[in-house]
């Protein structure tokens, strides 16, 4: 809590009935929020062994990857019979996890609409009871939740209960899209990309920062300051992997980051020859000739930098004129 005296003189004792909420566009490390804070909660130190008595620890579920039944039975465990398959009692994470443990529901959004009351009675009453039993029990553990919606919005269509969402923003995180991150601190870029250079060459420590430089410098010139990094920072860790690999980076969503290592010039008119005739017989606008001369230029020098001093003009008008290019191509194929 922002009150640390406060925690210290005893709450500390509940605050782990508070349930976090954590928000934010995919790939912006909502996971790593929720491990932060889940392994971070208080310990009880004993001073005889001199060691803590429990280990914190993370139950992870990603509610999108199981159905009702098995997310109900990761949960809530179930009896022997209860359902098909069920053939001995097992416990569920909410009776695992204990006092100091922590479960994290990833994509709550998905969350079926009867699960949702289930999940809202134990977030009122601390309780609940397996898949095919009444015999309550106790739930002891912390609530982190995480999703890429906008929960307003679910609600507003009836796909998600209000008296679950407030139940479950107390405490809320918004996690921030790669985009936000660099336009309010554009260092970060290199920071980030070192960090995953870092992983990615764990045995050679000594190539870190040259694989960190050199993957921010082939952004800077092919992707720019104002790329929207969709994929947030899975694309940048993808980005990084590229380069060191075979240099240019594949961006699904714009394939202007591609180099002219991607391949060879290819024009609407489907040869160089093909052009010139139809530059010659006056067939072409003025805007498909830049676009066919940038495009040339650009699969020459395979920089949009050097192609951009070559034509006199930025570099992110040479990107432009190639990315318009490839769209009409596209278009224009059978």
């Amino acid at each position: 809590t922002h009150d640390m005296g406060r925690y210290i003189r005893g709450v500390y004792k509940t605050i782990g009935e508070i349930t976090t909420l954590i928000t934010g566009p995919s790939g912006t490390g909502k996971e790593l929020v929720a491990r932060a804070i889940g392994l971070s909660r208080y310990q009880k130190f004993n001073s005889e062994s001199k060691k803590f008595d429990h280990e914190p620890q993370l139950l992870a579920v990603n509610l999108s990857a199981l159905s009702s039944t098995l997310i109900e039975s990761e949960l809530f465990g179930h009896c022997r019979g209860a359902f098909t398959g069920a053939v001995s009692d097992r416990k569920g994470w909410l009776e695992v996890c204990g006092e100091q443990g922590t479960v994290f529901l990833d994509e709550i959004g998905e969350l079926e609409q009867s699960i949702q009351v289930k999940l809202l009675r134990v977030l009122q009453t601390q309780e609940f009871s397996r898949v095919g039993e009444t015999e309550s029990r106790k739930f002891e553990g912390k609530f982190i939740a995480a999703t890429n919606r906008e929960l307003e919005l679910e609600i507003k269509s009836g796909r998600f209960r209000e008296d679950l969402y407030y139940r479950l923003c107390a405490d809320r995180i918004q996690t921030p899209a790669l985009r936000e991150q660099l336009a309010d601190r554009a260092e970060d870029l290199f920071e980030l990309t070192r960090f995953i250079a870092a992983r990615i060459l764990r045995h050679v420590p000594e190539e870190v920062d040259a694989l960190a430089s050199e993957a921010v410098t082939w952004i800077e010139q092919n992707l720019g300051a104002e790329y929207a990094w969709p994929g947030n920072i899975r694309e940048l860790e993808q980005c990084v992997r590229n380069v060191l690999v075979r240099k240019p980076n594949r961006p699904p969503s714009r394939t202007v980051g591609c180099s002219a290592m991607d391949g060879n010039l290819t024009n609407s008119a489907g040869s160089e020859g093909d052009f010139v005739k139809a530059l010659l017989a006056g067939e072409l606008t003025l805007e498909e000739v830049t676009q066919e001369y940038a495009s040339h230029v650009y699969h020459q020098t395979g920089r949009f930098d050097l192609a951009a001093s070559k034509l006199g003009v930025n570099w992110r008008t040479v990107r432009s004129k190639v990315s318009q290019h490839r769209q009409r191509i596209s278009v224009d194929r059978p």
